[in-house]
């Protein structure tokens, strides 16, 4: 109880001091007005969207599962000094809302103007599926809204935004071409991609696969005997060669169903976060260059 008082009073003065000062939007170190994002994904966009214009920083780090993350004091100081927040939406961040209620910033969910595809099972059902970036299709979008955004915020440096967003996109539309070209070597029926998580639905949809997974969204990562039985008997039956999991939680339950229907674990895909700079999704092309390239390994895998 006593520690409970504590909390709340260091809470409560750290939130006063916050709300009586003034933050500049300028870092310091840099001379430059910040960006703020929720994820290192929608981090990595922003900056190539934006060039040398801004300072773009991300509340969570490589690495980190953003559902459930937890914000901190100095993530509330951050945010007092950014001009934007660049959030996600469709319920990724569970987090955002009190984060930014306790700021004066401007919020952008690139959710406001994206089609959604909605959960359709558990407890996330008809709520909308917050990946939407994993498909190439749908990151061309994101990068209309941000440059806009952008554009709205620095009038004075829109033809830059606009060729930014245009060399980015011209990269996208390379990896677009290619997965398409591969998929067209693969029979229709045998089109299954299995994840841990269910991730992949806007790129399922956009591409023509069929997805399965032992959970709709990490937040809820937990596999009860009858999904983990329903999965490994879906594999059996459509002689599914591989399965995957993702970089921020744990493949353990997912190598049991590897190990169980006869299908070769695949590897980790990289879905709500960038790897390390030393990894392999050091930024967004590099991600989807490789989960498209994971894909196109586990699709020519002989099955037991």
């Amino acid at each position: 109880m006593k520690k409970n008082f504590i909390l709340f009073l260091v809470t409560f003065l750290f939130l006063t001091i916050l709300s009586s000062c003034k933050f500049s939007n300028v870092s310091k170190s840099t001379n430059k007005k910040v960006l703020l994002t929720s994820f290192t994904i929608l981090e990595d966009i922003v900056r190539n969207i934006a060039g040398e214009a801004f300072l773009v920083e991300s509340i969570t780090k490589p690495g980190m599962e953003v559902h459930g993350y937890k914000t901190t004091p100095s993530d509330l100081i951050r945010g007092s000094k950014a001009v934007l927040f660049f959030e996600n939406g469709f319920g990724l961040e569970l987090w955002s809302d009190k984060f930014t209620s306790n700021l004066d910033v401007k919020r952008i969910s690139i959710s406001d103007n994206l089609k959604p595809i909605y959960i359709d099972e558990d407890a996330y059902e008809g709520k909308p599926n917050p990946h939407a970036w994993i498909s190439p299709k749908r990151g061309k979008i994101y990068i209309d809204i941000i440059v806009n955004a952008l554009k709205d915020l620095d009038p004075e440096n829109s033809s830059i935004f606009e060729k930014n967003g245009t060399i980015y996109k011209t990269k996208i539309n390379k990896i677009d071409e290619d997965f398409k070209r591969f998929l067209n070597t693969i029979e229709k029926s045998k089109r299954y991609l299995v994840s841990c998580e269910g991730a992949f639905s806007y790129l399922a949809n956009d591409y023509g696969l069929k997805e399965a997974y032992l959970w709709p969204v990490n937040a809820e990562s937990q596999v009860t005997p009858k999904r983990m039985a329903n999965l490994i008997n879906l594999i059996k039956e459509n002689e599914i060669p591989s399965v995957f999991c993702e970089s921020t939680v744990s493949a353990e339950a997912q190598l049991t169903v590897a190990r169980e229907s006869g299908a070769k674990f695949g590897g980790n895909f990289y879905v709500d976060s960038l790897s390390s700079k030393n990894g392999p999704a050091p930024n967004y092309i590099d991600l989807l260059n490789y989960n498209l390239q994971l894909i196109k390994k586990g699709f020519s895998l002989k099955i037991k």
